[in-house]
């Protein structure tokens, strides 16, 4: 059967054909070996749209997997490890009582007079009778789990509240000891939310890193699947272009390399190779993928926050005028965007986006807080952006939201 282009460039999926463990970093059998020895709670940790979810289903794809998103208290977990592990909330016992009675007795006299009496009843009756009882499913969940050796992955584990994060390390702790593998998933700066949370953590739980990949690794996909499609590009010179603009993240480079097939009328494997063209303009190919990525996500934080009075309008050197917000969007955007930058960086990038007064601190870090509320609690998915004020650095979590930032509409290098 001829394989066809979506099976090839997969975005949001297990790649099959396009796979790449990058074994010379050993992800997988770090993994492995932590799934033999135990006695820990690993933290995979990675940007998102980097490979975690993938390298955790290509291990472990017999694991009870919960994602953080549709956790948000205690008892949430618990239920959904018990639907997993086909655990009864319930159970009913019906019993059918039957009812006899016989009475008899003797008399008798040893004198002159004796006698004998005897009388008897007897009634049969039945009734039926159920008991239904409710079933805690924490306590059977951790019946099932406790002494063997299940696979438990918490994906997006970030995205849980600090104070369940802490009731679900505290309630698996004791498992864990007993034998349970328990992996979470989280972004680099929260890696260890585990031992934030639960300071007994410290020196049980075992950190693997989910490294950004390198260009070389990008290109490898591009040559799995152009390889499988029965096209060509000399010299890796596409692919490395398109590894450029990648952020480091496979599902960006497969979302390019399916666009290139497409726009050189490439559906399905090729009977004869196929030598793929160049796109007539880069920065058109580039526009049109990010008009599909997080245009959404970058109007809410554009917007802000929902304000009593107007905003001071600021103006921007290539002649925009925005307010704070949009200023401040236009700034990460000037550093490249960087997936982290500092607090003076972003001052610094400020100060060459804008045309008009800089503004203070506080109006700066206000405004990164409450970019991080909205990242949080409007945009779905993952919070594409988030300010650590304690480290004062803004992190951009999200690939496809750098990518925007770099090429969407307004972007770094987007058309005026």
């Amino acid at each position: 059967m001829t394989l066809r282009i979506g099976e090839v460039f997969v975005v949001g999926r297990l790649p099959r054909v396009t796979y790449n463990a990058r074994d010379n970093r050993g992800l997988e059998a770090q993994m492995r070996a932590y799934l033999e020895d135990r006695g820990t709670i690993l933290s995979v940790s990675g940007a998102t749209k980097t490979g975690k979810t993938v390298l955790l289903r290509s291990v472990a794809p017999e694991a009870i997997t919960l994602s953080g998103g549709t956790i948000e208290n205690i008892s949430d977990m618990w239920l959904q490890i018990a639907e997993r592990l086909g655990v009864w909330s319930t159970v009913s016992r019906t019993e059918v009582l039957a009812e006899g009675t016989a009475s008899g007795w003797d008399a008798g006299l040893n004198t002159v007079i004796s006698g004998k009496r005897t009388g008897a009843s007897s009634t049969e009756s039945s009734h039926e009778s159920s008991l239904v009882r409710q079933l805690n499913p924490a306590i059977e969940a951790r019946k099932s789990l406790a002494g063997n050796l299940y696979e438990l992955v918490i994906d997006d584990f970030h995205y849980i509240d600090r104070e369940v994060q802490l009731a679900i390390v505290r309630g698996l702790k004791d498992l864990v000891f007993d034998g349970l593998g328990v992996i979470i998933a989280s972004v680099p700066h929260r890696a260890f939310d585990a031992v934030r949370v639960e300071k007994e953590m410290t020196g049980r739980v075992t950190h693997l890193n989910v490294a950004p990949w390198s260009a070389e690794e990008l290109i490898e996909i591009a040559r799995l699947g152009f390889n499988a499609l029965n096209v060509l590009d000399p010299g890796d010179r596409l692919a490395s272009r398109l590894a450029e603009e990648s952020f480091a993240s496979p599902h960006l480079m497969q979302e390019f390399c399916r666009r290139l097939c497409r726009a050189n009328g490439v559906e399905e494997a090729q009977a004869e190779a196929l030598t793929l063209r160049e796109p007539s303009d880069w920065r058109e190919f580039f526009e049109e993928t990010a008009a599909d990525t997080s245009k959404m996500a970058f109007d809410m934080l554009r917007t802000g926050p929902r304000q009593r009075s107007d905003r001071i309008r600021r103006k921007l050197k290539d002649g925009r005028e925005t307010d704070i917000y949009g200023a401040v969007l236009a700034a990460i955007a000037h550093t490249g965007p960087k997936l982290e930058i500092g607090y003076e960086a972003l001052r610094s990038s400020l100060r060459d986006v804008l045309d008009s007064e800089w503004p203070q601190r506080h109006e700066i870090t206000r405004v990164l807080d409450q970019m991080t509320q909205i990242a949080r609690e409007k945009v779905e998915g993952e919070p594409v952006l988030e300010y650590d004020d304690q480290l004062s650095t803004v992190h951009i979590s999200d690939p496809y939201f750098a990518f925007f930032l770099r090429w969407g509409e307004g972007g770094a290098n987007a058309s005026p």
